[in-house]
């Protein structure tokens, strides 16, 4: 038996799946339950984004 450690380098599949690509993310759906929103939509009403910017 050989007492030498053993190298590994980089792990190519981990890092990979590490990266914000593959990150799990909750979708929020368009109508009906868990779709109210408190802040208005900027690009729906062009109003309410003229005001904040104001």
């Amino acid at each position: 038996m050989s007492n030498k450690p053993s190298t590994h380098g980089p792990n190519k599949a981990k890092s990979i799946i590490a990266q914000p690509l593959f990150r799990s993310r909750q979708e929020q759906p368009g109508k009906g339950k868990g779709s109210y929103r408190r802040e208005a939509f900027q690009s729906k009403s062009w109003e309410a984004s003229y005001f904040q910017t104001a």
